[in-house]
């Protein structure tokens, strides 16, 4: 079963420095299937937030469809969850309120919410803190928090917006052991961004490679590591380096192939500094 599909996707900006329009995501097309952990990565400035974004239903695209679980994306909805790079949580609310807010919203009786909430917060290793307020947890118990909200509403899709960039390096292995685990034993289908190949690698059943902007999709690649993975065991692989490298080649290719054809981002062109065209058109900043 395909649990998201991405078709000829494009997206275009209106810089409101220069009035020029800006091309972020050019043809832009593969699919998520049902249980799978795929993740999205590609050149600073290419676009993979804004993806992410039209998936949620946050931005509206220019062209192309997304459909999840069958139903087209026409804005916010329950059949998606989002885990962003920050917390996002309810400050006044404790952690269990944070995690039941959405069932609540959906009318889930009060029992059987408390119960799921309770078996999520378990399962990201948060039970004994249901009483806590978010202020009280570290930045990586806050993300964990994150992820058990999402995934106590049962999504289609769980989308993840670089949810370890700012947590330090020792607790984020940790975090990606604990979704790695998450995805193995639960199954949910992931669509994940993020900057790091070795995560990419380590957490991913494929992985699509965006090209710089206007993005399209340079390759999908395979991982084939086996399951259960833990950082140091996986990482001492021989397939860990090689589907590493080749991600690597492809993300530098491209940036040599742009080196004499594409504008840099200090020259105002479709680099980073174009994406200034996303802020200014009210869309988020690309990742």
């Amino acid at each position: 079963m395909t649990a998201l599909e991405i078709d000829r996707l494009h997206k275009v900006y209106t810089d409101a420095y220069s009035g020029e329009e800006v091309t972020a995501i050019d043809d832009v097309s593969f699919t998520v299937k049902e249980g799978e952990f795929v993740s999205v990565l590609g050149p600073s400035g290419c676009g993979k937030t804004t993806v992410l974004n039209i998936v949620a239903g946050f931005v509206r695209q220019s062209g192309g469809t997304v459909v999840v679980d069958g139903r087209p994306v026409d804005g916010p909805g329950p059949d998606r969850g989002v885990v962003f790079q920050s917390h996002a949580l309810f400050p006044w609310k404790t952690v269990l309120g944070n995690v039941v807010f959405g069932l609540r919203m959906r009318k889930v009786p009060r029992a059987e919410r408390n119960a799921r909430a309770q078996e999520f917060l378990k399962l990201v290793g948060l039970d004994g803190f249901a009483h806590r307020y978010p202020h009280e947890l570290s930045g990586g118990m806050q993300q964990r928090l994150g992820v058990a909200r999402v995934l106590a509403n049962e999504p289609a899709v769980m989308l993840m917006d670089e949810p370890f960039a700012s947590i330090d390096a020792q607790t984020r292995r940790r975090l990606q052991e604990d979704l790695t685990g998450i995805s193995e034993t639960r199954r949910p289908t992931v669509f994940f961004v993020t900057h790091d190949v070795d995560e990419a690698v380590f957490l991913s059943d494929r992985i699509v490679v965006l090209s710089r902007r206007p993005s399209r999709v340079r390759e999908i690649v395979d991982v084939t590591l086996p399951r259960p993975r833990r950082w140091q065991e996986t990482a001492e692989l021989p397939e860990f380096r090689r589907t590493a490298n080749r991600v690597n080649d492809l993300l530098a290719g491209d940036e040599d192939a742009g080196d004499g054809a594409g504008a840099s981002a200090g020259d105002g062109g479709v680099g980073d500094g174009g994406a200034r065209g996303e802020d200014a058109g009210g869309g988020p900043n690309a990742a």
